[in-house]
């Protein structure tokens, strides 16, 4: 027979889950659409892809949090290593 662990047994993440992605980028134009675009070709069509934006205090920066549902390890490394470089 098979017990599940606790909640408080559990170490890591517990899939599906909610995930924040932080990006920091140089403003430039299309560059947040190119990310988002990134992020939402390993997502479902209707998954919600929440995106926040705050610029540095000198405006040299930009910080994007995207964050998206995991819905397994897998799936969470297929995003954060996409680097739009294939």
């Amino acid at each position: 027979m098979e017990t599940k662990p606790k909640a408080s047994d559990v170490v890591g993440l517990v899939y599906p889950c909610s995930f924040p992605v932080k990006v920091f980028v140089r403003p430039e134009p299309g560059v947040e659409e190119r990310l988002q675009q990134l992020v939402r070709g390993h997502l479902q069509p209707a998954a919600l892809l929440e995106v926040e934006r705050r610029a540095s205090s000198t405006g040299k920066y930009l910080c994007l949090t995207l964050t998206f549902i995991a819905e397994d390890e897998a799936h969470l490394t297929r995003i954060t290593g996409a680097d739009g470089a294939g």
